[in-house]
């Protein structure tokens, strides 16, 4: 296996590395005004612990509602990706978690504003929502440690495999897809479209091939990096030969 760079222009790598979390962090401190004020609402006050301590309860509600659509939203991605045996539980949380957050604002700035009063089912529900909030976190506790972090693909071998006819993987059982390809056969075919005079493209050679376009692109991409393989290794050899044949000098 091996990892794939992706070569992005500076300032599109600045905001893919900075611009999702100012993002996220930016949402979360607008979302605590209203989640705060709605826990005032339904009753949260100040506690005092081991009479040392007085802190106000109600500020703990952003993390509740807000970080824990986050988190739900996280959850459910890695548990999709992985096949994890709760992965509806996640997906269905974090819908849930997402509609909560924005039921939380909506309902906060209209009582805000003198749109809406609060009512015993409004106090009854806020209250409810940091049990339930603790239930589904332990119920989704299941979830790895940790993600990958880079892309991984198969090396170039003498036989490609089709994305659109993969084999059994662990989300996806059923009969396994078509055999791929052999890279004289790819070759046969980007050369007949050449002899004909037709464009090299994802579409022509799928049509060439019998495949979809998507794997005809992916089968492009594998003989382009085995043309640069080809290349680095015969400049290297190159190199070596070269460096054999200086004289010795002293």
């Amino acid at each position: 296996m091996s990892t794939v760079s992706i070569d992005l222009p500076p300032y599109a790598k600045v905001v893919f590395k900075y611009g999702r979390p100012v993002v996220l962090l930016t949402a979360l401190l607008m979302s605590i005004p209203g989640e705060v004020h709605l826990a005032k609402v339904a009753g949260w006050d100040s506690v005092n612990l081991l009479g040392l301590w007085t802190f106000n309860v109600a500020w703990l509600m952003p993390v509740c509602v807000s970080v824990y659509a986050a988190c739900s939203a996280v959850i459910a991605d890695v548990a999709k990706r992985l096949c994890l045996p709760n992965q509806r539980s996640a997906v269905a949380g974090a819908v849930a978690a997402l509609l909560l957050a924005l039921t939380a604002q909506d309902v906060s700035h209209l009582i805000q504003q003198d749109y809406m009063n609060t009512s015993w089912l409004l106090v009854g529900a806020v209250s409810a929502i940091p049990p339930l909030v603790a239930f589904h976190m332990l119920h989704m506790a299941a979830a790895p440690e940790s993600t990958a972090s880079e892309v991984e693909i198969e090396e170039l071998e003498d036989t490609f495999e089709d994305d659109d006819d993969a084999a059994e993987t662990p989300c996806r059982k059923g009969k396994p897809g078509r055999p791929g390809l052999s890279e004289d056969e790819v070759n046969k075919a980007i050369a007949n479209l050449e002899a004909a005079g037709r464009d090299v493209t994802p579409e022509t050679l799928g049509e060439v091939l019998g495949r979809a376009p998507r794997t005809a692109r992916r089968y492009m991409a594998q003989m382009k990096r085995a043309e640069l393989k080809a290349v680095k290794v015969a400049e290297h050899e190159a190199e070596q030969s070269a460096g054999e044949m200086l004289p010795l000098t002293i």
